[in-house]
């Protein structure tokens, strides 16, 4: 009897550990996202300000913001890194 409950204590200390680094890896998305966007901003801005007309800086910075969600797309449990080419 004394097995299954050491067992049931090392399965929920594990569980434990999981969810705390999965919090930590939606955390550290989140900043991620949150400059990307800033720096896709940023790059509009810049465009216009150097007189690029609206339809275009707002293309290069839809290009850098797919750019960076494609690279830096997480991957999913028990799946492999996608490789670069």
């Amino acid at each position: 009897m004394s097995d299954l409950n050491e067992d049931d204590g090392f399965t929920e200390l594990l569980a434990d550990i999981e969810d705390k680094f999965g919090e930590v890896l939606r955390m550290k998305r989140a900043r991620e996202v949150l400059e990307f966007a800033e720096v896709t901003g940023m790059v509009y801005i810049r465009a216009v300000g150097s007189g690029v007309p609206h339809d275009l800086a707002q293309a290069m910075a839809a290009e850098y913001w797919d750019a960076e969600m494609t690279q830096n797309k997480p991957a999913e449990a028990g799946e492999a890194p996608e490789e670069a080419e």
